[in-house]
């Protein structure tokens, strides 16, 4: 799989309804396994546009 959102496939196929879009999609044996890894990796201490980590962000909300 491309890694396309099904919305967006549903808008450029023209589909009235998501469900038209499931239809056609048709996911592999490993896609569902794909998408807990992803949903379930550590993330990178990556920094906002504040210039705080995001770390240190989830830190701060975690103590208030």
């Amino acid at each position: 799989m491309a890694a396309v959102p099904l919305r967006a496939v549903q808008v450029l196929m023209g589909h009235k309804s998501i469900e038209t879009t499931l239809r056609y999609s048709h996911l592999g044996e490993t896609e569902p396994h794909k998408a807990v890894e992803r949903l379930t990796a550590k993330s990178t201490d990556t920094t906002t546009s504040t210039g705080q980590s995001w770390a240190s962000n989830a830190q701060a909300a975690a103590s208030a």
